[in-house]
């Protein structure tokens, strides 16, 4: 069984220097399905947008602009509802995740 996906609420900016969320990659995507498979834990906070997540084996949780979004490794099922804008910074060596 995998781990739970972690969602801390609408972090200050204070959170967000602390976590140095500034200088990490930005990535965007469209409304719709993709599974994607991380072959480490990954962070996000999403800038913008609105999307519902869910492991392979656990419940779904909604996230949204504000949030931050920490995604153990694994498959992880994106259904985004809005177009998502996010940094994110991986603990893979490899790059953060693959679409399949």
């Amino acid at each position: 069984m995998s781990e739970k996906i972690v969602v801390e609420r609408q972090i200050s900016l204070a959170r967000q220097t602390e976590l140095g969320v500034q200088g990490w990659p930005t990535w965007k995507d469209g409304v719709g399905s993709r599974q994607l498979d991380y072959d480490a834990a990954e962070k996000s906070y999403l800038l913008d947008g609105a999307a519902r997540l869910k492991m392979a084996d656990g419940e779904a949780i909604d996230v949204e602009k504000g949030d931050l979004v920490i995604i153990p490794a694994g498959q992880c099922q994106w259904e985004v509802h809005r177009q998502i804008r996010r940094h994110y910074r991986s603990d893979a060596l490899s790059p953060a995740c693959c679409i399949i």
